[in-house]
């Protein structure tokens, strides 16, 4: 056992002296993400359950601290053709600003392999995130909702590989699987006295990617 930590010590001396680099962060980071809604819902309280839009959006992402990334972004949704949606929801485009605060922890170690002389990493993480999002109106059909209060829920897959390179450092991805709900209307309007208040309910997939500043270590 003494004998493999000695030997792992020197292949590290051996290789950061032969290279001279030898990376680390600096703490500093940004990043974007990416992701894509298929299975959405947005229906007022009455209305029947059914697959109403399709929804994409884009945003930037950071890591304030281990496991904590708040993010702003767009999204963008089109509502699904009148043969195919069960909704009175009157915006068949619609444009919405969002904020959330992602709380990712990891589970479980799914692999620890060497591949190509480099060991990689991949794990299993639970995601939780508060969130708002405003949906902007029209002049025909303005919001007159404050905004959609809500939350996610899902899995994470964080894929990492142990490197001294730059490359390696500074870069990491993360692919979510959520459920987001909202809790209050993300859109509200007032037709004839009676109003009309609309919720979301929906599943998406996510990439998050973060860039992170390093340095030199050995300089």
């Amino acid at each position: 056992m003494k004998a493999k930590i000695i030997s792992a010590l020197l292949t590290i001396v051996i290789g950061t002296t032969a290279f001279g680099q030898f990376y680390e962060r600096t703490g500093k980071n940004y990043g974007m993400y990416i992701s894509a809604q298929p299975l959405s819902v947005l229906k007022q309280a009455g209305d029947p359950f059914s697959l109403t839009n399709v929804n994409g959006s884009i945003g930037f992402i950071s890591m304030v601290s281990r496991g904590i990334y708040p993010s702003v972004g767009y999204t963008y949704s089109h509502l699904l053709n009148s043969g195919a949606r069960n909704t009175s929801f009157p915006l068949t485009e619609s444009h919405t600003l969002d904020a959330s605060l992602i709380f990712n922890k990891r589970l479980v170690k799914l692999m620890n392999k060497r591949i190509n002389g480099v060991c990689h990493y991949l794990s299993l993480g639970l995601i939780v995130a508060p969130e708002y999002h405003y949906m902007l109106g029209t002049r025909e059909h303005p919001n007159e909702s404050f905004g959609e209060v809500g939350g996610q829920i899902g899995l994470s897959l964080y894929h990492h590989y142990s490197s001294a390179s730059k490359r390696a450092r500074s870069k990491t991805r993360q692919y979510d699987l959520f459920y987001r709900q909202g809790f209050t209307p993300i859109f509200a309007e007032t037709i004839n006295g009676t109003e009309q208040k609309y919720f979301r309910q929906e599943i998406g997939i996510r990439v998050r990617l973060i860039h992170h500043e390093v340095y030199d270590f050995l300089k």
